[in-house]
């Protein structure tokens, strides 16, 4: 499997709980849930799962531009809030991720090049910039 293609696979282990598996992946699984009063909150639910998405794309692309910048920085402390409203039919949506990574250049030296880096590193966030032009998702159910 190529980095271009990805699967996840879920398993209903009960109500709205989900073992999750990664695909020739050789890391163990998660368990998601939902929240009570529906869920028994054993994982992230499905909007914790798309923050931690996010936050986890866009921290790694920064990692990755200030490495090609060769710029040295202090480990980052990434917080993603989710803000979550009702649309025009009544139903509940993510309407804004708000995404806060804290870092700075341990030289100041490179303060122009961190700079540029932290101006730039969106542009190449696979997961971020994904849900900035709008996925395309296709689903089936089918007998199982």
């Amino acid at each position: 499997m190529s980095a271009e293609d990805s699967r996840v696979q879920l398993e209903q282990v009960a109500r709205y709980q989900f073992a999750v598996s990664f695909a020739e992946a050789p890391f163990p699984g998660l368990t998601v849930d939902e929240a009570p009063p529906i869920g028994e909150d054993r994982g992230p639910n499905p909007v914790q799962a798309l923050a931690m998405a996010v936050g986890h794309c866009m921290s790694s692309t920064l990692v990755n531009t200030l490495e090609r910048s060769h710029v040295k920085a202090t480990p980052l402390r990434t917080t993603v809030r989710a803000r979550i409203e009702r649309n025009d039919r009544g139903r509940l949506r993510v309407r804004q991720l708000i995404v806060e990574i804290a870092t700075r250049p341990l030289d100041e030296a490179d303060r122009s090049r961190f700079d540029r880096c932290v101006e730039i590193f969106p542009e190449f966030c696979t997961v971020s910039g994904a849900l900035r032009e709008g996925i395309s998702i296709d689903h089936t159910v089918r007998p199982g």
